[in-house]
């Protein structure tokens, strides 16, 4: 291969994934909150003071009475130490990318939850890696959800009316070692036809509703871009051309035949585009990449306490890179395709299922000709069935302990007679100190049979799934986590805090890069690292939820360290996801007209490998590594600001013009170090997001 040719190569390897604290906390907190229901109880006497912590409730037991009331302000409802539920339809206060409210942008604002780069919308919960989450519409799993390189992600808001999220160490039904992200469908019947529009300065989303008679109803969203379109003349990297499109597109039929019944059909497609024609060598780049998702689910409900949700889907991921320059031809295709059903029962103070997900994968196969190593690597796909049944069992006694127990039992099988299985015991103790708040002890064993890794670890899609197998045993984790919650001023602060530690075991890192494809024989196996993870760290929330101002400032330490099993790697490395600190200062404030929204983070930097030297051989630029991971980026800053205006905001419709600033502070924070080279001259240093303050304007309108 050409020197020219290498210089392409090289260039296209690091370019292309380019393609206050406020004082006011405690005003309106102490005002009589709204959706107080006071229930008479003329049997049974609580004391005065007693209160129940209930999702997303507050119960106070005093002298013959109940009263219950709901945080109606916030658009989270929930705590870090069992489980966050947010409106989708209220982050619209919150700061928005490009015109877009992201709903895993706003996940990355929380306690625990590492923040990422601009090309990450990766969730690194306590330390563990984004694979290691369980992100599902429904339940059932996606595997790529990221746009614009990772920007923002695949979900449009519009579409679900919450999201699930539970962090590293709490309860999951799935075998993931990491958090749970749940987009939650629709599940009642629209009284009309109605719907939401809103146009951005990058992509246009929409979401209509529509009723099918008095027992069923169809959901039906999409979003494109029109970068294209609109900014084709300045879509330009040093004077080359890049193109780049995507969409999202959704749709959901709810019906609900009796009382006892109700039917789901969902389906969800998405796909991106991007490439970069290389004026200066005479090469093109190009990535497709996208999700398919379609799902049958039905509940049915025995009695007041048997209740049993089946699912019926299939889910999948495809993504294909290819370089073509003179006669170089480089293709690296790969996929992720499921089939699984799963069955739910709730039954008194026990949640049981079954799930069982059949896999067809084929990991990084990369396909090379036109030079002196031209191969077909033919790297084998993969198949595995996982099994696993599980109970999880929930009570609490005399108003003063908690009890959440729970056991899975997994199963992996592949045609290489390969079989793993384990039991996944669970187990949180709580202790109920009104008027102070709970405490709460944690300890669990958690099971997964999935890996993802590829050439850039920080998320993007040229990352590649594969399974337990020939390649490393199934990944297993045990953790153990200290908590205290409470909530004061009548519901409206929240006070949460967490310790955890957690052990990791089969753990993965790729140390591979794009030339390996060019320069020797590649190797799956060789490419990858394997060892072992400890994850350990503090997390604190004080969370506003009531009043016209609302919003959280949380403070996070978190490790994330690995060993590997290699004479060469002697010492314990952070991953490449590892920021010990994080702050977060978030807020939104709502007048008759208007909606503020802020948000500010700092974090300490990534990880990254520099190397020590460099030299040329063959008319080829080789570095030469220092110790893996021994240096970190500088920090990272970052404030976004946003207002909405409500031109008009009534029972039957409201709309709107959305301004935001991300990045206000136009800070140039390191999305990773690369060799850049310029003619002669080459340098490894670090690259920033292209763009530093990023201007937004969308109109919005609900009816």
């Amino acid at each position: 291969m050409s020197k020219r040719s290498h210089r392409s190569v090289m260039a296209f390897a690091v370019i292309f994934p380019i393609v206050s604290l406020w004082g006011m906390f405690y005003c309106s907190a102490a005002q009589v909150p709204h959706g107080v229901q006071v229930v008479a109880d003329s049997t049974e006497s609580y004391g005065t003071e007693s209160y129940i912590l209930d999702g997303d409730t507050v119960v106070f037991k005093i002298d013959r009475a109940t009263v219950v009331y709901e945080r109606p302000t916030s658009s989270m409802r929930g705590t870090m130490l069992s489980k966050i539920d947010v409106d989708l339809d209220m982050i619209n206060a919150f700061p928005k990318v490009l015109g877009n409210s992201d709903p895993l942008r706003y996940l990355q604002s929380l306690p625990g939850v590492q923040t990422n780069s601009e090309f990450d919308t990766g969730i690194y919960i306590q330390g563990c890696d984004n694979a290691h989450n369980d992100v599902s519409i429904a339940g059932v799993p996606l595997y790529g959800v990221s746009h614009l390189f990772g920007f923002f992600s695949v979900f449009n808001p519009s579409h679900f009316p919450k999201m699930t999220f539970t962090g590293a160490t709490g309860p999951k039904n799935a075998n993931m070692i990491g958090g749970m992200i749940r987009m939650e469908l629709p599940s009642e019947v629209p009284a009309k036809v109605g719907g939401e529009v809103n146009v951005g300065i990058m992509s246009a989303q929409g979401t209509l509703k529509i009723p099918l008679g008095k027992k069923g109803g169809l959901f039906i969203s999409a979003r494109q871009s029109y970068l294209n379109l609109l900014y084709k003349r300045w879509l330009k990297l040093d004077g080359s051309p890049i193109r780049y499109d995507f969409g999202d597109y959704n749709m959901t039929w709810f019906f609900a035949p009796g009382d006892n019944d109700k039917v789901w059909a969902d389906f969800y497609f998405g796909r991106d585009y991007a490439s970069l024609t290389e004026i200066h060598y005479d090469a093109k780049a190009g990535m497709r990449w996208g999700n398919h998702l379609e799902a049958v689910h039905w509940e049915h409900v025995f009695s007041d306490k048997v209740k049993l949700v089946q699912t019926w889907f299939n889910s999948g991921f495809r993504f294909n890179m290819s370089l073509i320059q003179d006669e170089l031809d480089l293709k690296m295709p790969s996929h992720i395709e499921s089939i699984g059903y799963k069955a739910e029962v709730a039954h008194g103070d026990f949640h049981s299922g079954l799930n069982a997900t059949w896999y067809h994968v084929l990991p990084q196969n990369p396909q090379l000709t036109g030079t002196y190593n031209e191969s077909d690597y033919s790297q084998e796909s993969q198949t595995g069935l996982e099994l696993s049944l599980y109970t999880n069992y929930s009570r609490t006694f005399n108003y003063k302990w908690k009890v959440e127990a729970g056991l899975t039992g997994s199963a992996f099988m592949t045609p290489e007679r390969k079989f793993f299985w384990g039991l996944s015991p669970s187990v949180s103790l709580s202790y109920l100190m009104p008027p102070y708040g709970a405490i709460t002890l944690g300890y669990g064993w958690q099971h997964q049979y999935l890996f993802q890794t590829g050439l850039t670890g920080i998320g993007l899609p040229t990352e590649f799934w594969f399974l337990s197998g020939e390649l490393s045993r199934p990944q297993i984790s045990q953790y153990v986590s200290l908590g205290y919650e409470a909530v004061f001023l009548n519901g409206g602060l929240a006070l949460s805090a967490e310790l955890y530690y957690k052990k990791l075991y089969n753990q993965v890192e790729y140390k591979g890069d794009l030339f390996d494809f060019l320069n020797s024989s590649y190797s799956l196996e060789d490419a990858l690292l394997k060892g072992r993870g400890t994850n350990y760290g503090a997390s604190i929330m004080l969370h506003k939820q009531s009043g016209k101002l609302t919003g959280w400032i949380s403070y996070s330490y978190s490790r994330a360290l690995r060993r590997f099993d290699y004479p060469e790697y002697p010492s314990v490395y952070p991953a490449n996801h590892d920021r010990p600190h994080k702050l977060t200062v978030t807020a939104t404030y709502h007048l008759k007209k208007w909606d503020f929204g802020a948000n500010f983070v700092y974090a300490s930097g990534n990880p990254f490998t520099a190397p020590k030297s460099f030299y040329i051989t063959s008319g080829f630029l080789v570095p030469e590594y220092g110790e893996h991971n021994a240096n970190r980026m500088r920090p990272y800053i970052r404030l976004d600001l946003s207002v909405n205006y409500n031109i008009i905001k009534d029972e039957r419709q409201e709309c709107g013009v959305n301004f935001s600033l991300y990045n206000v502070l136009a800070r140039k924070n390191d999305v990773m170090y690369r060799l850049k080279i310029e003619g002669d001259r080459f340098a490894y240093a670090p690259m920033s997001f292209f763009l530093n303050l990023v201007p937004s304007i969308s109109y919005y309108h609900k009816f």
